[in-house]
């Protein structure tokens, strides 16, 4: 029978491990070809494959290896305001341009709600956040999704914005079956299940890489992975710095 739901999420998830998403990818190579936003209109069956990549930029450049390695592409939409990493700190941009090698594309993560922070017009923001990625990583960047979409009170769903394809636009959402592991549980319908059973000849698949770990743990361990691990990070970097300057390191 289906998975138990609350709503429409799916608690039984698979366990996200870096495994299972070789094998969901090489179940969507066996049937899908793989495009892009600038190939909407593709012939069938195509899946559309994107990552929010909302906590760590570390998981996405080893979920583009595991991609890299089937020889399949897909879509990375970074955020300039994420709380979780900074967009120009060194570590960050070497993954970026590291999946940008790899073949990937890069799309716009747009946040919203920092306009209320700066202010000003929304289609300029887009242009000028389109522009920033596109000029730091030297790649075009020709879609963009909405952070948090369920928080937001009036969704922009228009097909395209600043020169952009809209992840959430009316007529992709009407023309692609939408799949997404929001909060690490499937929304609507487990993706293997949506790979199996072939009923679909148009998908738009959304992970975000933090969820995808080598070892299965629960959501919330997930996170904190990821949040750990930038702080050791942190902390190893401060004490490199005193290393190189000679300083002492007083702890």
């Amino acid at each position: 029978g289906r998975p138990p739901t609350v709503g429409a999420i799916v608690m039984n998830a698979p366990d996200f491990t870096e495994a299972e998403y070789d094998a969901l990818l090489g179940l969507a190579a066996s049937h899908y070809r793989f495009i892009g936003f600038d190939d909407l209109g593709a012939t069938p069956p195509v899946v559309l494959w994107r990552h929010d990549v909302d906590y760590s930029p570390q998981r996405a450049l080893a979920l583009a290896r595991i991609e890299a390695n089937r020889g399949v592409q897909s879509t990375y939409f970074l955020n300039p305001h994420s709380d979780f990493y900074n967009l120009l700190e060194p570590e960050t941009v070497r993954a970026v341009l590291g999946i940008v090698e790899l073949g990937h594309r890069l799309g716009l993560h747009f946040d919203p709600h920092a306009l209320s922070t700066f202010g000003g017009d929304r289609d300029e923001w887009l242009a000028r956040e389109r522009d920033l990625l596109r000029d730091v990583f030297d790649t075009e960047v020709r879609a963009f999704s909405t952070h948090n979409p369920t928080l937001v009170d009036a969704l922009d769903t228009r097909d395209v914005a600043a020169g952009m394809v809209n992840a959430y636009g009316a007529a992709l959402a009407e023309r692609f079956e939408y799949c997404s592991d929001s909060n690490g549980l499937w929304r609507f319908r487990p993706l293997r299940e949506l790979l199996e059973g072939r009923q679909h000849d148009r998908l738009h698949v959304l992970t975000h890489p933090g969820w995808w770990v080598p070892t299965e743990l629960p959501p919330r361990a997930r996170i904190s992975r990821a949040i750990d691990g930038r702080a050791a990070a942190q902390h190893a970097r401060y004490d490199r710095l005193l290393e190189e300057a000679g300083r002492p390191n007083v702890r």
